[in-house]
This record gives structure tokens, sequence and C-alpha cells, in this order.
């Protein structure tokens, strides 16, 4: 199958995919806070956790390694990506239980949204006095960890360094851009908005990329493995997926094309939240465990183990991690008003999309 029916055949399901995320969401929003707040079982065991949460495999290991070298045996960690955690959210949401303790990835568009229908716990961990003053919160959520959404190219085959996202939408790069799918990843949805709220809310810039023969991938770690492979020139996705597979290059010996470009009009700046989920019929022993991982998520261990991975700290008291500008502009989307604008979104990418 040649690259441009692949591209028509991807666009085409992520059209579809994202009216009905639009239209489930907005059933849900229907409900009143209380239908979908009275949680009347629990599904876990006493004593253990359940954890919903995306992010690198060996990562999420020496996190549960850690908490629970102090902590005993108490976690189950059910690792998704941040696509499929959001669904899984909403869903159980939807059924009146959200099955897991504490969930942790994906961005604040789904948190918004959660807290509006009154099924997250209002807990402010130990040690927020730590955190960067423009990352702390009054919402139920806190904020855990942060990435930015960059312009990732191959130097080998590029001959000039694109500058700004709309490099992109130049001649040479014509089928030769990727950018996750937002109909499967929810990182990729927020930094779609981010940019959707740059350019006014008019959807020009993404419009534009489709024309110039956008492919979508499953996942925003595929964008910098694909373009490291030489399969494409260059696209989008959050910085750290980079930062790992460079690192990984030099501690094997071989070198990587990989680079990345802090574009001009800003890097998207995208939370990655934590909460817990409300639920009456929760052990106290858990109850008391989901406080202390959350505590733990936010404590200056757990965020080194983070940066080590290329995420940026919420702490004021951790630097960032190796291959972060010391100066670098950024789009600071504003969350809020994206959640309200998501039906909107999502109709215009119908449109352009088709």
């Amino acid at each position: 199958m040649n690259k441009k029916l692949c591209i028509l055949i991807i666009l085409a399901a992520l059209t579809g995919g994202l009216y009905a995320s639009g239209q489930q969401e907005k059933s849900a929003s229907e409900q009143s806070s209380s239908e979908v707040s009275s949680l009347s079982s629990y599904t876990g065991k006493e004593g253990r956790i359940t954890v919903y949460l995306s992010g690198p495999a060996e990562m999420l290991k020496k996190l549960e390694g850690s908490f629970e070298a102090d902590n005993g045996d108490v976690l189950d960690f059910v690792q998704m990506g941040c696509g499929p955690l959001r669904q899984r959210l909403w869903a159980e949401m939807e059924a009146g239980q959200i099955n897991a303790d504490v969930f942790w990835g994906s961005d604040p568009l789904i948190y918004i949204a959660l807290e509006e229908h009154g099924v997250l716990e209002d807990y402010t961990p130990k040690g927020v006095e730590n955190l960067r003053p423009e990352l702390k919160t009054d919402s139920a959520y806190t904020y855990i960890s942060k990435r930015y959404g960059v312009v990732i190219y191959n130097k080998d085959k590029v001959s000039e360094a694109p500058i700004a996202y709309h490099d992109l939408l130049k001649p040479e790069y014509k089928n030769n851009i990727c950018h996750a799918d937002p109909a499967m990843s929810s990182t990729a949805l927020a930094l779609i908005a981010g940019l959707w709220e740059l350019e006014g809310y008019e959807g020009s810039f993404h419009r534009a990329l489709c024309s110039n023969g956008l492919f979508l991938t499953k996942k925003n770690s595929d964008v910098p493995s694909k373009i490291q492979e030489g399969e494409y020139l260059a696209g989008i996705a959050p910085h750290d997926a980079v930062l790992r597979l460079q690192k990984k290059a030099k501690k094997d010996g071989y070198p990587t094309p990989l680079a990345i470009t802090w574009p001009k009009e800003g890097a998207i700046a995208i939370c990655r939240p934590a909460a817990i989920s409300k639920n009456e019929s929760r052990p106290e022993v858990n109850e008391e465990i989901a406080e202390n991982f959350m505590d733990f998520l936010i404590s200056k261990d757990a965020q080194t183990i983070m940066n080590n991975f290329g995420f940026i700290s919420v702490r004021n008291d951790v630097v960032n991690p190796a291959g972060i500008p010391a100066e670098i502009e950024t789009i600071e989307p504003d969350w809020t008003s994206l959640s309200a604008s998501q039906e909107s979104i999502n109709a215009e990418f119908k449109k352009f999309f088709k």
C-alpha cells in the first residue's frame, strides 16, 4: 500500500474517532455530578492499590521499585498509552466506577473533565511547597511532570534545519512529516489543541499540514523512531523520547541523526497530572497508600528518576535534564479554555480531515 493511500485511510479513521470521542464526552457531560460520582463498591484488594499510568516502562519500573522499597508490595500498575488511559477513565466514569485508586498520565484536559464530574478526591500532596510556582494548582489533581512539544528532524537528511512549526509546510517536507494520531493519543490531541490556540482557533496550520502530506503514527514515541530510521524527515512530538533515544545511542556507541528544534513560536508545554479517584468504599489502608503514592510522585527522589528519562521536573530544586536549553520560548496552553473548545476543534478536524 503506498504512503498516500495509508494517509487517507488513517485520516478517515481520525475523523470518526474524534467525532465519536466528542459525542461520548458530550453525552457524559449531560449527566449530573451526583450520578457519576455515586461510587458504591470497591473492586480492589485491601492493602494494595491499582494505578493506571502511562510512560516509559523502565521509568515506571524504577518508580515502583523505589516506592515499594519503603512501603512494601502495595502497587498494582496497569500501564497503557495516554490515549487508552483517557478512554478507559472516561468509560469507567460513565459506568459509575473508576476502578483505579490513582491515575497518572495523559494531559490536563481529561482531568478537568473528571473534576467537573466530581469523581476526583480533593487531596493536596505533602511537599507541594517545593513545586515551581507556575505548576501549583488549586485543582483536585496535581501536576507531576512536564514535557514540551517540539519539532524533531533527521539532521542527516535535512539540508537546512527547521526553526519553526511552519517550516514543515515547505515543499521539501511534502509527504515526509509525521505526528501522532490524536484519536489514539491524548498527548497528540493536546499538542494539536496548543497549536490550535496559537493559531486563533482556526486550525489553519493543521489544515496546511494535512495538505502537505501529514502521516499519522499510533504513538508519540513512533515519531522520533520513524525519523531516526529515515522513514520521515521531520515531525512534531514531545521532546523526552528524543532525549532517551539520544542517550541510548551515546551509551551503545552509535550515532543518531535525531535533532530537536525548539520552535521560534514556542515549545508547547504539556503537564502530566495525577489524581486519586473518589470512592467512599475504599478501605482506609488503601486511602493511605494512595495518598502516600501521590506524595511520593512529587518527592525529589521520584522527580530525579523522571528527570533521568527526559521529563521536566515540577520541583524547583531539580534541574532540567541535559539537552534542554537554558532559555526557550514556550506556549503555555489555557487548558480550561481548550477543554471548553474540544468539540469545536473536533468539528474542524472533521471538515479538513474528511
